[in-house]
């Protein structure tokens, strides 16, 4: 049976293997010269970014795709677990530290909140209680409406209680926690999802685990390690690669499916998707058009090459904004770029220093923007940038302006053009509600009988576990539907 693939980001590699791993004959297609989706590579005269996904967690999951085909994943690639994860900065100037032991980083916490280290892990102890009821009722395979899932959903409501779905995350944040700078750090999270911490349920809140509970890793090389990886375990199994073929249409005549490409066209029996769903239904001839107040958030991302190493940063570093409130009303309500925008920044030649060259840094310096291609000109960069800077700046006690000798960006429009994303977004839709997140795109297409879909912008949700998790689930269900033979 002929499964064609569209797209090699992280999901359509892990999809690929997996099936081309139990027999079924796999091509898989790609526009770029290169794979790796969103999570690229971008080189700009001695400096290297991993070019969209930065955060690593649940190697387990990663290493159970290697597995899965009975090979070792040592022998594809390496990484290392993190002591000190992420640095997050407040308007104050005081910063706290989230390590992988959680004592210490309650302490942290404490010194920079005054928020108690007892009431810290307490917090974090019944939210990762709630995420392992999550895991289990929604992440976990296919969303069922019988009997069965009903019973585990009762479990969890139960649990979860209902203020937890019908109080956004800032107003139980404030409620429950009634400290500002944890809540900006609690909040945060709903970003993981590209939604507003305003609007999401508070049940949400646990994607907080992943970080303090869960662990956070490096995977030796950046992150770009990882679809290079997949690409090495698809290419060994068998799996064919065609790169530079971009997907122009799709179709189905009787029982075969007819994808149209750049370059040439292919037949075959199934077709997944590891495209943006918006974009797959529009290349099906569909009309398909969702506001921007639907979509997750996009970003804007600036790649610098600074010539300057600052010890006051670590790997993963969060400057959040003066209004995060106004900040995610600017993004969601009104989709305009805000003002004075919370500021993420990588700097993986902390740990690769062949990432930089010698006594210089890589800033990944990301900020959250609407998932729109009517926002991003000449002046509305400039004046982000500006802003940027300015923050930057402050925190660290020095105009970082005139030390970036090496820049590129990335916009919703880049985002777009590079990645098929709808708009840009990154994650698809929003999960600003529970409906929202209850109905998630599926991976099993519920119109068009043997095509399904992978990837950040369906089920069970964005981020590289997710997108693995997506691409298991998805082998699953084919391997019960259809022979391989």
């Amino acid at each position: 049976m002929k499964v064609v693939v569209l797209g090699a980001g992280i999901g359509g590699l892990a999809v690929a293997s997996r099936l081309r791993g139990q027999g079924y004959d796999v091509i898989l297609l790609e526009k770029n010269k290169d794979v790796g989706g969103k999570a690229s590579l971008i080189k700009l005269d001695g400096y290297s970014f991993d070019a969209g996904p930065s955060l690593f967690t649940y190697p387990d999951w990663l290493d159970d795709v290697f597995l899965s085909c009975n090979k070792n994943p040592r022998d594809y690639y390496t990484y290392q677990e993190l002591t000190t994860i992420t640095r997050y900065f407040f308007n104050d100037k005081s910063f706290f530290d989230v390590f992988s032991d959680l004592d210490k980083t309650a302490l942290s916490v404490e010194s920079a909140t005054l928020f108690s280290k007892a009431r810290f892990t307490s917090l974090i102890h019944y939210w990762k209680r709630i995420y392992t009821y999550s895991e289990k009722t929604f992440l976990k395979g296919k969303i069922l409406i019988n009997w069965s899932f009903f019973k585990t959903a009762i479990s969890w409501l139960f649990n979860i209680g209902f203020r937890s779905i019908f109080l956004s995350m800032a107003t139980y944040n404030k409620l429950f926690v009634n400290n500002q700078k944890v809540e900006l750090f609690l909040n945060r999270f709903a970003t993981y999802t590209g939604s507003s911490p305003y609007n999401t349920p508070a049940f949400m809140n646990q994607l907080s685990v992943v970080e303090l509970s869960r662990g956070a890793y490096y995977p030796n090389g950046g992150i770009y390690s990882i679809p290079k990886a997949l690409e090495k375990l698809a290419i060994d199994l068998g799996v064919s690669i065609r790169k530079q073929a971009n997907v122009v249409g799709i179709s189905k005549n009787s029982d075969k499916w007819n994808v149209i490409t750049s370059v040439e066209n292919f037949s075959a029996d199934l077709v997944i998707s590891n495209m943006d769903f918006c974009v797959t239904k529009r290349l099906l001839g569909e009309k398909y058009e969702l506001p921007t107040t639907s979509l997750s958030s996009s970003g804007v991302v600036f790649y610098w090459g600074v010539a300057k190493q600052f010890d006051k940063l670590k790997l993963h570093n969060v400057f959040f904004s003066e209004n995060y409130k106004k900040e995610f009303s600017q993004i969601f309500n009104s989709c305009v770029i805000p003002e004075q925008p919370t500021v993420y920044v990588n700097v993986t030649s902390k740990i690769d220093a062949n990432h930089a060259k010698n006594g210089c840094e890589n800033w990944f310096v990301m900020v959250n923007v609407p998932s729109s291609l009517e926002i991003c000109n000449k002046e509305s960069i400039a004046k982000l940038k500006k802003a940027v800077i300015n923050m930057l700046s402050s925190h660290l006690a020095e105009n970082i302006e005139p030390l970036i000798e090496q820049e590129q960006l990335l916009t919703p429009n880049t985002l777009a053009e590079n990645t098929n994303s709808y708009k840009g977004s990154i994650y698809g839709l929003n999960q600003n509600s529970l409906v929202k997140i209850m109905s998630r795109k599926p991976n099993k297409d519920n119109k068009h009988k043997g095509l399904f879909h992978v990837g950040g912008t369906v089920h069970p949700g964005g981020g590289i576990p997710l997108a693995l998790l997506s691409a298991k689930n998805t082998a699953e269900l084919i391997k019960n539907e259809y022979y391989a033979y």
